[in-house]
């Protein structure tokens, strides 16, 4: 029985994101991340977390928990998530509008973000 050209898609793609996964985890395991500091360098007023949590890390501090850390992640996932039932049910306008204020929330978090920890560069 012949695989049809989806189904090889599918077994091609997942081979490939499995190897992909595999090296990932042996570049994580053999690599040590720097955080934390050093006698070094100089000391800091709070904690840093690394780059990729830096927005998560300002929707804590300036914001009350459960807004920063459950609502606000919460509606952007689950609007994201939403947007092929809305495209579907409300039409490609409505989908493509809801898109755009998603879009542009996320671009406020990121002005803001950079606005209260990278003022300085």
């Amino acid at each position: 029985m012949a695989h049809s050209p989806l189904n090889n898609l599918k077994e091609n793609e997942g081979i490939a994101a499995l190897v992909f996964l595999i090296f990932c985890t042996a570049l994580a395991l053999k690599f040590t991340p720097n955080v934390g500091t050093s006698n070094l360098a100089p000391a800091v007023s709070r904690a840093a977390a690394p780059w990729i949590f830096g927005p998560f890390q300002v929707l804590l501090l300036y914001l009350p928990p459960r807004l920063g850390v459950i609502a606000i992640p919460t509606l952007i996932v689950a609007g994201l998530a939403g947007l092929p039932w809305f495209a579907k049910h409300l039409g490609d306008a409505w989908g493509k509008g809801i898109f755009s204020v998603l879009w542009g929330f996320v671009l406020i978090l990121l002005l803001w973000y950079a606005a209260t920890e990278l003022w300085w560069v």
